[in-house]
């Protein structure tokens, strides 16, 4: 899991760096490799597609670790005013002081963890405009940014503790600075996984550079989050279908562990609002109802 761009904006008004330049992903150019969607697509058509956002796999996870840090420093709470005092202590309610004190700190990141997680939005998520050429990017804060998909500055950008992910760089008029970045939903882990992120990245050069013939039968399933939020049966099905490749001995632990967590991923997804893209938006993303490439949560049977 990453949660860079979510506490913070990825870093502004910086130049593009070396390391930036030597992992660029370059629009017109196709590269041999079979693309893969990565169970990342929401909707998609021959006008736009619309792909979830990186933090949406692991929401809830901070909401939990918030909700056991709030259980531990209610249970040490009431322990110390339940408890008899020790010799030599004036009053238990000296004790049950110092020891409020003392869970200020996880007391506080628990609430912050919770902050980042909850009264925000179920997701984030990014939509590509193959007829536009207009990439429109759902932020943190609920603003849209839109920026032309010809001058979106594309690498394959690290981050801390060996993860790699595609990054989009919207840069100053020198076309050296960088003003924002946006980031799409795979990363991975070490030289092996960054090697894969130039499968999604096919996929999505290829949409909107040779449209979705050419990636509509990589397109199995899409996420049913357009206008509601998911259920518990939709979070079991999209876990396993992540591991399913994987052997049972990895996944079994992995799917016991989002079980674990899927309370706070409830609790979460119950306080956020569903994103709504704004007006100016929708105007120039019709959908046809008889295109032959529409893929949504409504099609998933019938394929």
């Amino acid at each position: 899991m990453d949660f860079n761009g979510l506490f913070k904006p990825y870093p502004a008004n910086r130049p593009l760096t070396d390391a930036e330049r030597e992992r660029r992903l370059l629009r017109r150019q196709r590269l041999e490799v079979e693309p893969a969607y990565q169970l990342s697509v929401i909707r998609m058509n021959s006008t736009f597609m619309e792909l979830v956002d990186k933090h949406f796999a692991w929401k809830g996870f901070l909401t939990s670790v918030a909700l056991m840090g709030f259980t531990l420093v209610a249970f040490m709470l009431i322990g110390i005013a339940l408890v008899d005092t020790p010799e030599g202590i004036e009053s238990k309610w000296l004790v049950f002081s110092v020891t409020s004190v003392m869970s200020l700190l996880p007391g506080g990141l628990s609430a912050w963890f919770f902050k980042q997680d909850n009264f925000r939005f179920t997701h984030y998520p990014i939509r590509l405009n193959r007829k536009t050429r207009m990439v429109h990017v759902f932020r943190i804060n609920g603003t849209v940014l839109s920026v032309p998909w010809d001058e979106v500055f594309f690498c394959i950008a690290a981050l801390p503790q060996c993860n790699w992910e595609i990054q989009g760089h919207v840069l100053d008029k020198n076309g050296v600075t960088v003003k924002e970045t946006f980031a799409f939903m795979l990363h991975g882990t070490g030289d092996a996984d960054r090697d894969l992120l130039v499968h999604y990245w096919e996929f999505v050069r290829r949409y909107m550079e040779d449209g979705p013939n050419s990636v509509a039968k990589h397109v199995k399933y899409c996420l049913p989050i357009v206008d509601k939020k998911e259920s518990f049966a939709f979070a079991l099905q999209r876990a396993h279908f992540e591991v399913g490749a994987l052997s049972i001995l990895i996944q079994i632990p992995f799917l016991l562990m989002y079980l674990a967590i899927y309370p706070g991923r409830w609790l979460a997804m119950r306080t956020c609002k569903i994103p709504v893209w704004p007006d100016e938006i929708e105007r120039v993303c019709p959908i046809d109802a008889n295109d032959p490439y529409r893929r949504d949560a409504s099609t998933n049977e019938k394929r």
